[in-house]
């Protein structure tokens, strides 16, 4: 029997391991409805949690130079310590978040995004740090670390849906009657204990990833010599300047642009007219669909460059659609409708289905082109990611393209004659 090829207590360990990699990042996204409420950059927010994310790429550098400086150490103690960080950070970030310093002339909330950088390290430096560690056990336990990872945009997800978004607010007038506040219904638990939750979660990945290094009774499953990636010296060496390269890196790139930078830059805009629990199982489901279609992915052998292109194609409308609903915010298309919220939320879960099996269909192309196309799809992934960030970021912060609205609208005066 398969189960008997393998160790199923290294295959739960290796699970909860790729559990902590992106839990952080995806935990604090599906939180956005709730955020983006109490804090003071409102629909903005999303923009500046995707710089902070963007920003946390030094990690990847910080590890270069500690390679650098000691080639020979194990990475099983940098491993620990990007785990450890990102539990403290989630711990932390479930009392500070609310906690905000003036900065530019404008109340920021600074501890929250300076945390969100920190949970963010983990997952941005894994795909340097954690994989290269994977060597050390047979192949066949990177389909279960993968289905971890995978799981840490899921389980979010599902712990998203069971705490709901507790409704839309209630306008009830200010002490004075001039003006009209939002109150705004708890949700099933706050925010705190989601990132709890989340903390506990990555701490337990901490120490799925210390078993696992240290247990002895998997040293039948170790590779004791580790046979790194060697030039075959009979296959011809691969020009990434050919036409073939050229538009799997542009591809690269420009999906990354979308789905790491553009898209979860403009969601509020495009969600919160609908409403907070549009907004809630937009940014829910689409957060479960990327694991799933990941998964899917793995265990799927890719379609054709063809089927591909008519995927993306396929793609452009619900991307028209989330973007023209974005830019006409406060006022889009079938606000006040069912089928306006019912709409967007199809719109957003499709396209990100589309756009995650796109990255899974450039990555695996460039896995078969050997190292030099994986790095080359790694910088280009950087590039793509960072370009959008910052150019939402500006988009967003500094023009009049995407306008949020009041959570109350203003109340109407009578002028006696």
């Amino acid at each position: 029997m398969w189960w008997r090829m393998r160790s199923l207590k290294l295959d739960a360990l290796m699970v909860c391991w790729g559990l902590g990699t992106w839990l952080g990042v995806n935990g604090l996204f599906v939180q956005l409805p709730l955020l983006v409420e109490r804090l003071p950059e409102g629909w903005a927010l999303p923009s500046s949690i995707v710089l902070a994310i963007q920003v946390a790429n030094v990690g990847m550098l910080a590890y270069a130079v500690l390679k650098r400086l000691r080639p020979r150490a194990s990475d099983a103690p940098y491993v620990a310590g990007l785990l450890a960080l990102g539990a403290a950070a989630l711990a932390l970030n479930a009392f500070l978040y609310e906690h905000t310093a003036p900065l530019g002339g404008r109340e920021r909330s600074v501890a929250f995004l300076v945390l969100t950088f920190c949970a963010a390290l983990v997952g941005c430096t894994s795909s340097v740090l954690f994989y290269p560690y994977l060597r050390h056990f047979r192949s066949t336990y990177l389909y279960t670390y993968l289905a971890g990872e995978g799981l840490s945009g899921f389980v979010p997800g599902i712990l998203a849906l069971v705490q709901g978004i507790g409704g839309e607010p209630d306008c009830l007038p200010s002490d004075d009657g001039t003006t009209l506040e939002p109150h705004y219904p708890p949700p099933r638990f706050d925010t705190t204990v989601f990132m709890l939750i989340l903390a506990a979660l990555s701490a337990l990945s901490l120490v799925s990833f210390l078993m696992l290094d240290n247990w002895p009774g998997f040293s039948t499953e170790r590779v004791t010599a580790c046979i790194i990636d060697q030039p075959d010296k009979n296959k011809p060496r691969v020009s990434l300047c050919a036409r073939r390269w050229v538009c799997v890196f542009a591809l690269t790139g420009a999906l990354n642009a979308l789905s790491n930078g553009v898209l979860p830059s403009v969601q509020s805009y495009s969600c919160m007219p609908y409403g907070t629990v549009t907004y809630h199982l937009a940014v829910t489901l689409a957060a479960m669909a990327n694991p799933v279609v990941c998964l899917v992915g793995i265990w799927l052998r890719p379609v054709s460059a063809r089927v591909l292109t008519a995927m993306l194609t396929i793609a452009i409308f619900p991307l028209a659609y989330v973007l023209a609903t974005a830019a006409l915010s406060p006022e889009p298309p079938l606000r006040d409708q069912g089928a306006g919220s019912a709409l967007v939320i199809v719109a957003w879960v499709a396209l990100l289905a589309l756009i995650s099996y796109g990255r899974i269909w450039v990555y695996t192309v460039c896995r078969d082109g050997g190292g030099r196309a994986m790095r080359a799809c790694g910088a280009f992934t950087q590039v793509g990611s960072a370009v959008g960030s910052l150019l939402m970021y500006y988009l967003v912060n500094y023009t009049a393209i995407f306008t949020d609205a009041p959570a109350c609208p203003a109340p109407i005066v009578f002028i006696r004659e």
